[in-house]
C-alpha cells in the first residue's frame, strides 16, 4: 500500500530546495518507525516521490507526497507519526491510503492553484486592474524561456486556466492564479507574472504561494481523489 499525505512549505522552509526537502522527509521517516518500504541497491532510501517540485522561494498550503509502505497502516497512525517528526515549517496537513496500483502522483497532475501577492501602481484601483486582467486574458500572453535548445519565445494563454483579482488593498494586490501544471504544459507562475507585470502595474518582486495540486483542470479533484488504477 501506499500513503498519499498532503503537507505546507511555509516559512524559512521557502529557502529550502527540493533536494534538501526530499532529505528532510526521509529523516522523519525514519525517525517516525513506520514500515516504510526501502529501495533496492547499495544504499536503500525511503520509497518516497512527491507530486510537482516547487519553486525556490514559493510557499505552500498544498504539497503532496506519495510514500509506499511496506506493512499496512493507516492514515490516521501515518498522520499521527509523522506530525511529531516533521517540523512546523513542513506541517501535515493530511493522510490518504491508496493501493499500490493507484497512479503515480506526477502523471496525476493537472492544475495547481497559486495566491500572489504584489504591490502595483499607487493610483490602480480594483476595478482598473480588473480590466487590465481582462485585457491580458483577451490576448497571446508570450515570454521568453530558456530550454536545452535555447531562448524560446512562448504564448502562454492556453496554460492560464484562470486569474483573477482577490483584493487590492494599500497598493498591495492579491491575485488567485490557477495553472497547468500537466506533464505536457507546466507553467510556472513566476514566469507567467514576469511576462504580465507591466501590463498589470506590478511594481516589485511578488510573493508566491502554492494553495493546491489537482487531477483535474477545474480544481474540483484532490490527487488522492479516485482516480482509476493503471493498467
Amino acid at each position: 500500500m501506499r500513503i498519499i499525505a498532503a503537507f505546507k512549505k511555509t516559512g524559512g522552509a521557502r529557502h529550502i530546495s527540493h533536494l534538501d526537502l526530499q532529505r528532510a522527509v526521509q529523516r522523519a521517516l525514519r525517525r517516525s518507525a513506520l514500515p516504510v518500504r526501502y529501495s533496492l541497491g547499495f544504499s536503500p532510501h525511503p520509497v518516497l516521490s512527491f507530486a510537482s517540485a516547487l519553486s525556490l522561494g514559493f510557499t505552500s498550503l498544498g504539497e503532496v507526497m506519495d510514500v509506499a509502505m511496506a506493512e499496512s497502516v493507516s492514515a490516521a497512525e501515518f498522520e499521527e507519526r509523522m506530525t511529531v517528526q516533521l517540523p512546523p515549517s513542513l506541517a501535515l496537513v493530511s493522510a490518504h491510503e491508496v493501493e499500490d496500483d493507484y497512479p503515480g502522483l506526477m502523471a496525476l497532475v493537472e492544475s495547481a492553484d497559486y495566491e500572489v501577492l504584489a504591490k502595483v501602481e499607487a493610483d490602480l484601483t480594483f476595478d482598473e486592474l480588473k480590466t487590465r486582467i481582462n485585457t491580458v486574458l483577451s490576448r497571446p500572453i508570450l515570454a521568453e524561456k530558456k530550454t536545452k535548445a535555447g531562448i524560446k519565445e512562448l504564448d502562454l494563454r492556453e496554460q492560464v486556466l484562470s486569474l483573477e483579482l482577490c483584493a487590492l488593498d494599500g497598493g498591495i494586490a492579491r491575485f488567485f492564479a490557477r495553472c497547468d501544471c500537466s506533464p505536457t504544459g507546466a507553467l510556472n507562475p513566476r514566469l507567467l507574472f514576469d511576462a504580465v507585470a507591466k501590463s498589470l502595474g506590478i511594481t516589485e518582486e511578488p510573493e508566491y504561494c502554492r494553495l493546491a495540486l489537482w487531477a483535474d483542470k477545474i480544481g474540483s479533484m484532490p490527487l488522492w481523489g479516485g482516480k482509476e488504477p493503471k493498467d
